[in-house]
Order: structure tokens, then C-alpha cells, then sequence
């Protein structure tokens, strides 16, 4: 940690102007501590290892990539992500120490778009104390320091820092690298004249604590007696409150920010007093569990009374997970008063951690005031984009409010119509399980074996839902050994069915309905069974419109199959995009049974279109949505 310490004060030294890039080390530590002592770190140092650091650091010198790099440069982890691996393979073991711990470091923009809409929810004459429980390098607290300056320009920024930023990391190293993070962005102005860089740092440092959050309670607790140092405890049953911890937050924060570890809870001797204090812990108390649903709980937990924001950035499945810990966070929602927004990311074509750690992801938005009395949500689509359009995705995120159970997952969606329409298939009481045999798993050998009253849907999707009748045999004799994994088969009553079948599941409306209730990629067998459309669709006046429907459709694919190889072995796929006009047949005689608004119908071209192509869909293409607080 020394050493560490002494290149993070060049670091800050040259990412400053504070020194030159062919400044040594010892003069980077007679600045920092601003003054000529005698007896310095680098002192204790071989001058062999001093001019073999000073080397590499004057080979990559660049202070204007260092300032803006430095929450990723000073990461204790070192390089690890898919990239270096492939580059250097002595990165691969920090690659897993990172995945094994959870560790994913935000980008910049992530964490400005949630400290300016957790500011937008809160300002006031005084800046907010802002907390992040999980602060790692110090992305979150450097963008709140940011927004800060920009709206509080006559408070000079080292009260700014020092007074209302905190954090807590379990990982004293980032902490560290935390302090250096805020003090290269206040070192400017009268600081520099009033104050050595050492004293700066050293009282940025108090305001950032090592310890396990989890054991952190709301403010108003007294300190355990006979505890250790508060910055340095680490016993896993010991608890403090917030304000004993941070003695400047007696009320608690009045914002919670952050990206807490996507990992495992763990095997700890505190599941009795976690499950006490966490629903999603009590919900399923093992070591398996999901750690960050304890820390979105923390998010409502810990923060200040009288009006309050916070804004976590989550995996996906916090919206559509179904597991119990899940439903537990889902139920929190639905009990914690305040204005709920969730923004949900795709991996493809571009990741919003970037293209070496590719994960779906979710922006949970929170904002209470003191009257609030309910909780009300607001969703949004899941998004894809490209890289070049990443800034305007930012600026285009908008949420449409809706009023419903989300214990069973937070629909994805867009838009008034598309909310009318969900709430419209919702009602039905028809599902399409109603008008099924069965449905199974089979192995894509199998298939050619099948009679024409299944129909075979694949368990991945992105672009469109694999779905298809008994193909023609030439189309499973590759020459190469066909994927071992499992399709869903669906047994109709009969072959009418069948096509009644293969036209609502290639539907644009089962298309979007998928999006709507999944995660973009894994199709379940609860999609399939709990489609709205029941036996009504099979004996109504649409069945035979519906039945043509799916036999033109498939004249129209079966002679372009996908044939894909992964790992030696060949699937088979069918597109129906392309198609679109048989598709809006499927899509029109859907919405007049489910009697859903007819523009919905025009809505769902362009939902695929836009989902298809990974473009954004922005205020002059969809006039029925509002933006909220951005």
C-alpha cells in the first residue's frame, strides 16, 4: 500500500499540472506532503526499484488521460478484463479475483446520469449529503462531486468533498485510491496555497470508511461498546449506525448512489442478524444468495427521513428474476413510498459497462418527499444501441408510469400504448397452456421424428423468436453433429393448431411480449404457457384467419433456414423477420381479439423495427411518452 501510495501521489502530481511527466518520485512525494523532509518512503526504497518505477511511469505519461482516467488507472484489481486477457494471459487471474468478487467499475457516464437525476430530485439551498456504500475507486463519488460544483459554484470544492461526500468499500486499497480520485479533481484555486496535498487527502480519507455495508444500520444507533477503530472493522457480527460511523450524518444521507458487487453473499456467521434486517436475505438465507439486493435494500434503509433519492446501477434480473429473493426486492418496492424509475440495458450490440463486461443491466431511479404515502413506477423498454449513439441513449431516456402488481417482474416497456396494451392482456383470463397438450423439451435430433401437430421453439432468442413447425429432414442432415440443446415442443391438438400456434409465437405481438416480461435473451417455458391467448384464439372467428396466417408464414421461411454452427455442432433457425406483412396479419387479428387500440398494431412494427436495428427511439417518434426528471 506504500508503494502504491507513493505512484498514486505522482499519478495526481502529473494528471494535475502539479508536476511535470519526468518528474521523479521523490519530487512527487515532496509535493504531496509539501515539504523537504528528510526522511521519505522513497528513502526506504532501492534506488535500483525507484528508477525501474520512474521508467515505466515516464513511458506512459499523459495528464490529460490521467485525470479523466484516474478512477480506472489507480484500480487495486489491475487490468483484467476480456481485452487483456486476450492480450497478456498473466491478466487472466485479476480477470477472476474481479468476477469472483463482483467487481464491475462503472463508467463515467452511468454515474453522471445518476448523480444529476438523484440532484434533480433533491436540490435545495444547502447541497446533499450523498453516500455510496460500495464506492471502490470513487466513480459514483467523483461524478456527485461534479454535479455538485456545477450547481453549488460559490462553495469551493474541497468543503464540497469533504463535507458531503462519503463512502464505504470492504477493500481498503480502493479507498485509498478514492481519496487520490477527489483530491486531483479540488486541486486547484486557494487550495492550493492554504493547504498541503497530504492534509487534503488525509481528510478526504475520513469520510471514507472500510467496512462491510451490510452491517451498517439507519442513523440514530448508538456505537457498539469496545468496537474497533470505526475505519478499520471488520468482525462480520459487529453493527453500527450510519451516524455513530459518520458522525456529520445524524440524520443519514440524503442521497444513496452507487454499483454494489454483483456476487455471492457468502458463507458469514451474521445470516440470524442479516435476515432480520433484509427481507431479500430472509427470503433465501444462504450462502449463494445475491449480495446486491442486500445493498438495494440498504438504498431505502439507511437514507434520511425527510426526503430522500437514490439510484443503484443492478443486473437485469432485478426485473424479471423470479426467484424468491427477487420477489422480495419487488415487494420492497411496492412498500417504500417515493417515485420508482427503472431503465433496463441489453448486452448487444453494445454493453452499458462496455464491450468487456458484457451483462444486461438495470438503473434503479428512487425519489421520496416527506408526504409521499405510496410507491409509484415507472418503467422503460430494454435498450440497445450502438456505440456511436451512447450519448444521445443518455439523453433520450425517458419512463412511462404504470399501475400495477410488480411482484412477478417489472415489464419493459414504452410509451402510452404500450402500456394500455399490457394492461389489456393482462385481463385476459385466456392463456395459451389453455390450448395446449403439452409442452416438453426435445433435442434437435429428435425433431425430424415429430408429427405436424408440434411446433419447436428455440430456448435463446435476440432478433426474433425462434419458432417452427416439423422442418424438412434435409434441414437436419448438416454433416456435423446437431446441438445437444433441448427445444421446447409444443403438442396441439391438431395441425390447424399447430399453425394457430406458429402464427401468434411469430407474431410481432409475441415479439414484444417477450421483451416485455423477459430478459431479451432466454425465452422460458412461462413465456410460452402464459401467452394471452387462449382457447378463444383456436375457436373464435380469427382461428382460421390465424391458421392461414402461420401456413402462408411458413411457406414463406421454411426454404432460408439459419443454419449456425457453435462448437462443432449445427442448430437450425428460422427467421420471420422479413415477413412483415404476415406478421401484421398475426398482429391485427391478435389485437381485434384482445380488443386492443388499432394503432397499437402500427406500435409494434415499429417496436421491432427500432429492437431489430438497435436504434433509438426518441421524442419525435413516440409523442405518447412524457421525460421525467432528466
Amino acid at each position: 500500500m506504500a508503494a502504491r501510495a507513493i505512484v498514486s501521489m505522482w499519478v495526481v502530481g502529473v494528471a494535475t499540472g502539479a508536476l511535470s511527466v519526468t518528474a521523479s518520485l521523490a519530487q512527487a512525494e515532496q509535493w504531496f506532503f509539501a515539504a523537504d523532509a528528510s526522511q521519505r518512503l522513497t528513502g526506504l526504497i532501492s534506488s535500483q526499484a525507484v528508477a525501474k518505477a520512474e521508467q515505466a511511469l515516464h513511458a506512459e505519461a499523459e495528464p490529460i488521460a490521467f485525470l479523466e482516467l484516474l478512477p480506472y488507472i489507480l484500480d487495486p484489481h489491475g487490468p483484467g478484463s476480456r481485452l487483456s486477457v486476450r492480450i497478456n494471459p498473466v491478466t487472466r487471474q485479476a480477470r477472476v479475483r474481479k468476477r469472483a468478487e463482483g467487481v464491475f467499475y462503472t463508467p463515467a457516464d452511468v454515474a453522471e446520469y445518476m448523480a444529476d437525476a438523484c440532484l434533480n430530485s433533491v436540490d435545495g439551498l444547502e447541497p446533499p449529503t450523498m453516500f455510496d456504500p460500495a464506492c471502490g475507486t470513487g466513480v459514483f463519488l467523483r461524478a456527485a462531486l461534479k454535479e455538485i460544483r456545477r450547481r453549488y459554484p460559490a462553495i469551493c470544492a474541497f468543503k464540497l468533498a469533504s463535507e458531503y461526500l462519503f463512502g464505504t468499500d470492504i477493500d481498503p486499497w480502493p479507498l485509498h485510491a478514492t481519496a487520490f480520485v477527489l483530491l486531483a479533481d479540488i486541486w486547484s484555486g486557494q487550495t492550493r496555497r492554504h493547504m498541503a496535498p497530504a492534509m487534503l487527502w488525509q481528510r478526504l480519507s475520513e469520510n471514507l470508511v472500510c467496512i462491510d455495508a451490510l452491517r451498517i444500520d439507519p442513523a440514530g444507533g448508538d456505537e457498539p461498546a469496545g468496537s474497533a477503530d470505526r475505519r478499520f472493522s471488520t468482525a462480520q457480527a459487529e453493527r453500527i449506525s450510519i451516524s455513530a460511523l459518520f458522525p456529520a450524518l445524524q440524520s443519514g444521507p440524503k442521497v444513496i448512489l452507487g454499483n454494489p458487487p454483483y456476487a455471492d453473499l457468502g458463507d458469514r456467521l451474521d445470516f440470524p442478524i442479516l435476515s432480520h434486517a433484509f427481507k431479500t436475505v430472509a427470503a433465501q438465507p444462504r450462502a449463494s444468495s445475491e449480495i446486491y439486493l442486500a445493498f438495494f435494500e440498504q438504498m431505502t434503509r439507511l437514507v434520511a427521513d425527510a426526503g430522500a433519492a437514490g439510484a443503484l446501477v443492478l443486473p437485469l434480473s432485478i426485473g424479471c428474476n423470479i426467484g424468491p429473493q427477487f420477489v422480495a426486492a419487488r415487494e420492497k418496492i411496492m412498500c417504500t413510498p417515493g417515485h420508482w424509475r427503472f431503465a433496463f440495458f441489453d448486452r448487444e450490440p453494445h454493453a452499458l459497462f462496455g464491450e468487456d463486461v458484457k451483462t444486461r443491466n438495470a438503473i434503479v431511479l428512487w425519489a421520496a418527499s416527506p408526504g409521499d404515502k405510496e410507491a409509484i413506477i415507472a418503467t422503460g423498454p430494454l435498450r440497445r444501441w450502438r456505440g456511436d449513439s451512447r450519448s444521445a441513449m443518455f439523453e433520450s431516456l425517458r419512463f412511462t408510469d404504470i399501475d400495477r402488481d410488480i411482484r412477478a417482474g417489472i415489464p419493459k416497456l414504452e410509451g402510452k400504448l404500450q402500456a394500455e396494451a399490457l394492461n389489456a392482456l393482462q385481463r385476459r383470463d385466456g392463456l395459451l397452456e389453455h390450448a395446449l397438450r403439452s409442452v416438453g423439451r426435445f433435442p434437435l435430433a429428435e425433431v425430424a421424428n415429430a408429427d405436424e401437430r408440434t411446433v419447436f421453439v428455440g430456448p435463446t432468442a435476440y432478433n426474433f423468436l425462434n419458432v417452427f413447425p416439423k422442418p424438412p429432414r434435409s434441414h437436419l442432415t448438416t454433416g456435423q453433429p446437431l446441438s445437444q440443446h433441448p427445444l421446447y415442443a409444443i403438442r396441439c391438438p391438431s395441425h390447424r393448431d399447430a399453425l394457430i400456434v406458429f402464427a401468434i409465437l411469430s407474431s410481432h405481438l409475441a415479439y414484444w411480449w417477450w421483451h416485455t416480461h423477459g430478459d431479451g435473451f432466454h425465452v422460458s417455458r412461462r413465456f410460452i404457457d402464459q401467452m394471452p391467448f387462449g382457447l378463444e384464439a383456436f375457436t373464435g372467428s380469427g382461428a382460421e384467419q390465424l391458421a392461414a396466417c402461420g401456413e402462408d408464414l411458413w411457406s414463406a421461411v421454411r426454404s432460408h433456414p439459419i443454419i449456425s454452427m457453435n462448437r462443432g455442432r449445427s442448430s437450425v433457425a428460422y427467421t420471420p423477420n422479413g415477413h412483415d406483412e404476415l406478421r401484421r396479419k398475426a398482429d391485427t387479428i391478435l389485437a381485434d381479439l384482445a380488443d386492443l387500440d388499432p394503432a397499437f398494431v402500427e406500435e409494434l412494427q415499429q417496436f421491432t423495427a427500432h429492437t431489430v436495428a438497435a436504434t433509438l427511439r426518441g421524442a419525435s417518434t413516440s409523442p405518447t411518452m412524457e421525460k421525467i426528471g432528466t
